[in-house]
């Protein structure tokens, strides 16, 4: 079965500050950052089955890089609320 992987907005002007940071540190990076992203999202509408971290919320690793997707699975749509580095505070509803 395949997902729908939805990315809220709030999650995608996350990944827009990552870009720019992680490209103003080393050129490249920030691209090699949205690959491992998007592989992250393409697991995730195959398989979103994932840690369950609080309530429904899941969290998935982008592979090399200290972020986790926080996400939920509704039927056959996963909706991505956050992408957030693994150092930064717990977000009280999401969870670590």
């Amino acid at each position: 079965m395949s997902y729908t992987v939805q990315v809220l907005p709030e999650a995608t002007e996350e990944v827009g500050e990552i870009f720019t940071y992680y490209e103003r540190g080393k050129p490249g990076l920030g691209h090699r950052f949205l690959q491992a992203l998007n592989a992250c999202y393409q697991s995730l509408a195959l398989s979103p089955s994932g840690q369950k971290r609080k309530g429904d919320f899941r969290h998935a690793m982008v592979h090399k890089f200290p972020y986790r997707v926080v996400y939920e699975v509704r039927g056959h749509l996963v909706v991505v609320y956050q992408v957030r580095h693994t150092s930064r505070k717990p977000h009280p509803r999401f969870g670590p």
